[in-house]
C-alpha cells in the first residue's frame, strides 16, 4: 500500500562518467526505463548506491510488475531482492553477454547523445551533465513518440494513467540566460543577478522552481527568475554583453566548458 502499482516492466542499467565528475559529485547514473519509454535517472557516486536509487524510484514513480537488470552483483544483491519482494516486484536477471536484451542500453545511448548535443550547442561545462541528464530524461518521458504501444499517448500518460505537467519545462531552455532575484543582496548591490537556467528542481521550492547557475560556479534553486528581454540581448547593449562575457569567462575558469574541464585542484576551490 505504500507504493503505487505500475502495470509495466522496467529495465535498469548504469551509465558512467568517471572522467568527468559532476558538480554534485556523481560519477554515474542509474537509468530506469519502461517498456513504454518512461525514463527516470538518479545520480550515484558508487555502484553500492543502487539499492538507494531503486528505493527512491519506487517511492517517486511506483512499484512495477518486474525490473529487468544485467547480471552485475550490485543489481542482484540480497538487499535488492529483499526490497523488491516486499513491494511485490519481480527481479529478472538477464544472462551474461546479452546486453542487447536490456532496453535500458538503447535509452542510455539516446540519453548520452542528447546530453552531448545540449552541452555542445550551449557550450555548458561538462561538469553540469547530471543536471542536463535529469532535464533531458524528463523531456523524453513527457513527449509523444512513435512507439506502437503508446497509441498516440506520451510515456508518462501510458505508464501512470495521468497527465504530465510540462509547465516547469517549457518556460526556459537548457543553459538559457536568466535574471533571478538574490534575496541576500544588500544595498547598493542589485537584487537581480545574472545566471544560467539548468532545469526544474526536485524537492526544492515549488513546482516552477528552477536550478540556476551563479557566476561563482554554485547552483541554487530559484523560482523568481525571468528570461532576458530583447533589449538586454541586443548586440548594441554593451553593458549587458560585457556582463555575459564576464560570466562565461568566470564559469570557464571554475568549471571549464563543453570541451575542457579544469584541473582537480581548481575544482576543490569552488
Amino acid at each position: 500500500l505504500r507504493y503505487r502499482r505500475i502495470n509495466s516492466f522496467f529495465y535498469s542499467d548504469t551509465f558512467y562518467s568517471k572522467k568527468v565528475i559532476s558538480l554534485r559529485g556523481f560519477s554515474m547514473m542509474q537509468l530506469f526505463v519502461s517498456d513504454k519509454g518512461f525514463v527516470k535517472v538518479y545520480g550515484m557516486k558508487s555502484e553500492s548506491q543502487f539499492p538507494d536509487a531503486l528505493r527512491l524510484f519506487c517511492k517517486e514513480v511506483g512499484a512495477p510488475k518486474a525490473i529487468i537488470v544485467d547480471p552485475y552483483s550490485a543489481q542482484k544483491s540480497e538487499k535488492v531482492k529483499q526490497f523488491l519482494n516486499k513491494v511485490g516486484t519481480t527481479l529478472r536477471v538477464l544472462e551474461e553477454s546479452t546486453q542487447h536484451a536490456d532496453r535500458a542500453e538503447l535509452y542510455i545511448g539516446l540519453l548520452k547523445r542528447a546530453i552531448g548535443n545540449d552541452l555542445c550547442i550551449s557550450n555548458a561545462p561538462m561538469r553540469l551533465w547530471c543536471y542536463c541528464a535529469e532535464r533531458r530524461s524528463t523531456i523524453m518521458t513527457l513527449i509523444a513518440n512513435n512507439l506502437y504501444q503508446l497509441q498516440g499517448q506520451n510515456p508518462y500518460m501510458a505508464t501512470l494513467n495521468e497527465m504530465g505537467d510540462i509547465s516547469n519545462l517549457c518556460q526556459f531552455g537548457w543553459y538559457e540566460w536568466v535574471y533571478f532575484r538574490q534575496q541576500k543582496a544588500q544595498f547598493p548591490q542589485q537584487k537581480s543577478e545574472l545566471g544560467r537556467c539548468l532545469g526544474p528542481t526536485k524537492n526544492e521550492g515549488n513546482e516552477m522552481c528552477q536550478w540556476v547557475l551563479q557566476q561563482n560556479g554554485q547552483v541554487v534553486p530559484r523560482r523568481t527568475l525571468r528570461r532576458l528581454k530583447p533589449e538586454e540581448m541586443s548586440p548594441t547593449n554593451v553593458s549587458e554583453s560585457n556582463k555575459r562575457e564576464a560570466f562565461d569567462a568566470e564559469i570557464k575558469r571554475r568549471l571549464g566548458d563543453s570541451i575542457v574541464t579544469p584541473p582537480p585542484q581548481r575544482m576543490n576551490r569552488i
